[in-house]
């Protein structure tokens, strides 16, 4: 039997700002700009299985330590184990099957998840960093990659997380 500890975040809020007026009054507490609710901001593990089909993992992935960011989901496709999880638009990657995707290049992020079989993700759900990733890895005027298709053989010729020189293991 596993017994979870409820745990406290303490979290500095900024000051706060009423709704504007034309949110009608009883929608204002369910607005999600206005919502004191930061369940969708926390960490979360999700377990992604590659399509036995496709040999896709159902998201695109860009960012990076190379463009000075984290590494960020930019789209999920529908019907995959991805969605099915709860992937979204916007969740920062924080750790993929034991390796810290916090400080990692994007080349070195795609490695480990195209030589998996199926990811254990933590993420987080960060939209305000994901929309700068997106200002900065414009701003490198790269176009961006579909990633899917660079992992599409399991069995491919992909650098194993044991190869990559940025490898960090995360401590439990």
């Amino acid at each position: 039997m596993m017994i979870m500890a409820e745990r406290k975040i303490r979290v500095m809020l900024p000051q706060y700002e009423h709704p504007p007026p034309w949110i009608p009054l009883e929608e204002q507490a369910r607005h999600p700009d206005y919502s004191s609710d930061l369940t969708p901001a926390l960490p979360r593990s999700l377990k992604i299985r590659r399509d036995p089909e496709t040999h896709q993992l159902g998201f695109v992935a860009r960012g990076g330590k190379d463009f000075g960011t984290g590494i960020f989901i930019s789209q999920v496709d529908p019907g995959t184990d991805a969605e099915n999880q709860g992937l979204k638009e916007g969740d920062q990657i924080l750790s993929a099957n034991g390796f810290d995707f916090e400080e990692m290049d994007h080349k070195a992020a795609v490695g480990v998840m195209a030589s998996a079989q199926q990811l254990q993700l933590n993420v987080k759900y960060f939209p305000y960093a994901y929309n700068q990733m997106l200002r900065r890895t414009e701003a490198y005027g790269t176009e961006v990659q579909d990633n899917r298709q660079e992992r599409t053989d399991p069995q491919s010729t992909q650098s194993s997380p044991e190869q990559i020189s940025t490898k960090k293991e995360v401590q439990p």
